[in-house]
């Protein structure tokens, strides 16, 4: 059997003579000029046991060289000499200069530089005296037993206008520099490698400038993808100082960035709450009679911050390995620590999963992600294994959905005759989840002044709300909730409400009150505990507009939710027995009809629509717009009829209470008198909001949104909302 051919990428690479100049590092600096392997040392084994290594040499090998460009940070340079001993001394054999240093000092330099690395037989891609050299791949000869076969690596930099125009970094065709990494061009020359050589494998290792510390950003991604499309087999970037997420895309592999190796500054991780990790990617080649060449990435994760290692890069433990691969499957899913964790020659390393699934995904195969829900519904999920593989499965089914919709998206970003046509764009953002959209494809539509509608959710922000609350930030709406306080704000803005003791009673004191009367309790949800008394044998229970002919039928009604409170673990409907009386509004003198209900959908003196009922009635409800057009919001519209209507004087008075909250939304629940309007209760979240259909949802949101911005304007113009602050704390 052959012995496998190897090929080692590493990533970003400064000895720092540079960064150790500074009195702080004095330390390092000796150490440097003592003792330069002892910064490599503890990975050293990879490279001298590896048939070809490579890696990104980010600087320039002169010292102390004049000409730094001027208004560009961070003018890196390394001793040549000990840099190339050093380079020697782990075997390695080719460095890529496709980066944001090799031009800190001009072409001169960048030729000195290629000069002394050719004197000492190391090669070099990425950079040249004219473009035609920088942009030729470096070409690696493997053997397995007598087979012979050819790696070929690509390698360009992706780099800000500043570095192309400014700092003048990129080579031209009789002009010394880097290569950058141009797409339409690195794809003509991977379809051209392709064609011409059938089985080479083809890697594409990118320089990222300007994400120090970062993710990339999901035009990167696009990039990588894109050239896995064209015929490379794998992208191993680096230029973020930090690893990036793995993928399994198409037949390729792409390691968004690799990170560093040995990079002698102090480094930012924490301060850029970045992962103090990097990657050194093994490359095994191998030839078998059955299955031809095949090509196999390993990934060992090594510790690359220099504050944590004290200047010497190391590899990871396995508890580091597992701490980073949690990281790194926040981004990007590749399995867990068994499936991926192996222990290697060299220590814990990735090995992609045989079934690891492509990522990229066809709209059938993202059907075919999704269970049948028939299919869950007999599994006990008491039981915690049961319990955590449908939430593993769940997660699952988001990250390749959302990766496969990301993917989609940027194929619209990326497409000239969709970002400069503004009817195309007009169209997209209507469907366009902002979740999605990348802050280039979002500049797009604000260049053509198109406002991104769908953005707005109110269900997003009903539950963004309830986790402010539980994070400490209040919502002041939420404090009308206890009536007692909502009905002593309502007589302080002059809003109408029915008369209403100020005792606090027990259910067992408050049954038997003369009717006709109302009593609630202090706090409950969905009408809980709400009885219309009429009389003695006519009493409307609201939670379910049932009718019961006694009081006996009432208390019974009740019992177990009070037996609930008093054994410490309320029903979530009735939380205390604390319970008051109301007077009882009737539809007309002398009726025993409840009056209609009116809930008003208030948003900071707006309204968008209103919902009407009849208690006494509950096969159905109405929706009016503002306008008084009927509405369709999803919200059961199986039990939409036509009703009465209410006037703009009834919607008025709710508008003017809202103005007096200092909260975007509040719905005012309101009861029709024979001689007006009267308040019941206000509710800062509505029951069943998720039933809102797209269009109401999205109308909902907006609403809201707008409402936010015209509070905060009345604020920042001094308004003080003197009743409400009169009667609720401000925290």
């Amino acid at each position: 059997m052959s012995k496998p051919f190897t090929i080692t990428f590493a990533g970003d690479t400064s000895l720092g003579d540079w960064y150790l100049q500074k009195p702080n590092r004095i330390t390092e600096k000796e150490r440097l000029e003592r003792d330069p392997f002892s910064f490599a040392e503890e990975t050293a084994p990879i490279f001298k046991t590896s048939n070809f290594s490579i890696l990104n040499l980010e600087t320039v090998l002169e010292e102390d060289p004049d000409g730094f460009q001027e208004g560009k940070q961070y003018p890196n340079w390394d001793h040549p000499e000990r840099t190339v001993n050093l380079l020697k001394d782990l075997n390695i054999k080719a460095v890529s200069l496709a980066n944001n240093h090799t031009m800190d000092f001009g072409p001169d330099v960048l030729l000195n530089t290629i000069s002394t690395l050719k004197s000492a037989g190391i090669q070099h891609f990425g950079a040249g005296s004219s473009l035609s050299e920088a942009v030729r791949p470096l070409k690696i000869e493997v053997k397995a037993g007598l087979k012979k076969n050819n790696v070929f690596v690509f390698t360009g930099m992706r780099a800000s206008r500043r570095y192309r125009e400014d700092y003048g970094f990129m080579a031209k065709k009789d002009s010394p520099g880097v290569n950058s990494l141009n797409e339409n061009r690195m794809l003509r020359k991977i379809e051209e490698t392709r064609a011409a050589h059938p089985e080479a494998c083809i890697v594409i290792c990118p320089h990222w400038q300007g994400s120090d510390y970062k993710w990339v950003k999901p035009a990167y991604e696009v990039k990588c993808r894109k050239f896995i499309d064209a015929g490379a087999d794998f992208v191993f970037a680096h230029g973020t100082h930090m690893a990036n997420h793995i993928e399994k895309y198409e037949n390729g592999v792409i390691a968004y960035s690799i990170g560093n190796y040995i990079f002698n500054s102090p480094g930012r991780y924490d301060k850029m709450n970045a992962p103090p990790f990097s990657l050194i990617v093994e490359l095994t080649a191998d030839y078998d009679k059955q299955s031809g060449w095949s090509f196999t990435p390993v990934f060992y994760p090594i510790v690359t911050d220099n504050r944590r290692t004290g200047f010497k890069t190391r590899f990871a433990d396995r508890g580091e390995a597992a701490e980073l691969l949690h990281t790194l499957n926040e981004k990007q899913y590749i399995g867990d620590d068994e499936e991926v964790i192996c222990d290697k020659d060299h220590g814990p390393a990735y090995v992609l999963p045989k079934g690891l699934k492509n990522i990229k995904l066809t709209s059938d195969e993202v059907a075919q992600l999704l269970p049948d829900p028939a299919l869950n519904t007999d599994k006990d999920l008491s039981e915690n294994e049961t319990f955590k593989d449908e939430v593993k499965q769940l997660e699952d089914i988001q990250v390749k959905i959302e990766t496969y919709l990301k993917d989609y998206y940027q194929t619209f970003a990326q497409n000239k005759s969709v970002i400069e046509d503004k009817d195309k764009l007009e169209t997209l953002s209507a469907i366009l989840e902002k979740r999605f959209i990348s802050h280039g494809f979002l500049k797009k539509f604000e260049r053509k002044k198109i406002p991104m509608l769908n953005s707005f959710s109110f269900k997003d922000i009903m539950v963004e709300q309830s986790a402010l609350r539980k994070l400490g930030h209040q919502n002041h709406a939420w404090q009308l909730d206890r009536k007692t306080k909502a009905f002593r704000f309502a007589d302080e803005i002059g809003l109408r409400r029915p008369k209403s003791s100020s005792r606090i009673y027990t259910f067992d004191e408050i049954k038997d009150k003369e009717a006709p009367i109302v009593i609630k309790p202090v706090q409950s949800t969905g009408s809980r505990g709400v009885y219309l008394i009429f009389n003695d044998s006519k009493i409307l229970s609201a939670r379910n507009n049932k009718y019961l002919s006694s009081r006996e039928e009432m208390i019974e009604e009740m019992r177990e939710p009070l037996a609930a409170v008093y054994r410490g673990n309320p029903t979530g409907q009735l939380l205390k027995d604390e319970w008051i009386t109301e007077e009882l509004i009737l539809r007309e003198e002398g009726s025993t009809a409840p009056p209609l209900d009116y809930k008003f959908y208030c948003f900071y003196g707006e309204l968008l629509f209103v919902l009407e009922a009849d208690r006494s009635d509950a096969s159905g409800f109405s929706v009016w717009n503002a306008d008084g057009t009927l509405a369709v919001t999803g919200w059961q519209d199986e039990k939409l009829r036509e009703g009465i209507g209410f006037s703009q004087e009834d919607a008025d008075e709710a508008l003017r209470a809202s103005l007096e909250i200092p909260a975007p939304f509040i719905r005012m629940d309101m009861l029709k008198s024979p001689d007006g309007i009267v308040f019941g209760e206000a509710t800062p979240r509505p029951g069943k909001f998720h039933l809102f259909n797209k269009k109401y949802d999205q109308l909902l949101g907006r609403a809201y949104k707008e409402a936010e911005a015209r509070l905060q304007r009345d604020m920042l113009n001094g308004k003080e909302f003197a009743a409400f602050k009169k009667h609720f704390t401000i925290k």
